[in-house]
């Protein structure tokens, strides 16, 4: 996707609302802004919107199943992950497989070189310049 370029979107509330409009926005902060389809600007707190559905066509079809390769897969308590600090440095190691990951300031590394000193690492998520999943640890 292209900054320059409107995308469609469907925005669903976490109230259940849902608005179709357009936005030239990609990613977001603290807000979303769209145009509606009537062409009014509307602007909203991303604290109160449950996902924006970048879209091919407004008209969605709500008996489709979407397939899901991995519904029935086992989940991993732990990822393999690579983390890239801002000064260069590289670990790599284990992480927890749960929500904290995603909302929490600093999450645990449990290095996978068994041989170092460190047994485990919180790394604050300000301090990363990358970060990647590599596999699950099953």
């Amino acid at each position: 996707m292209s900054k320059e370029s409107l995308h469609k979107v469907v925005l669903r509330d976490r109230d259940g609302k849902t608005t179709c409009g357009f936005t030239y926005q990609e990613h977001f902060s603290n807000e979303i802004k769209i145009i509606t389809r009537e062409g009014k600007d509307q602007t909203v707190a991303l604290s109160a919107v449950k996902a924006v559905f970048f879209v091919r066509d407004f008209k969605g079809d709500p008996q489709y199943q979407p397939i899901q390769f991995l519904g029935k897969a086992p989940t991993s308590e732990k990822l393999w992950a690579r983390v890239r600090f801002d000064d260069g440095e590289v670990l790599e190691g284990r992480v927890s497989n749960t929500l904290d990951l995603l909302t929490q300031p600093g999450f645990y590394l449990w290095p996978s070189d068994d041989e170092t000193n460190n047994v485990s690492v919180f790394i604050p998520k300000s301090a990363l310049a990358g970060f990647s999943i590599l596999a699950p640890d099953h």
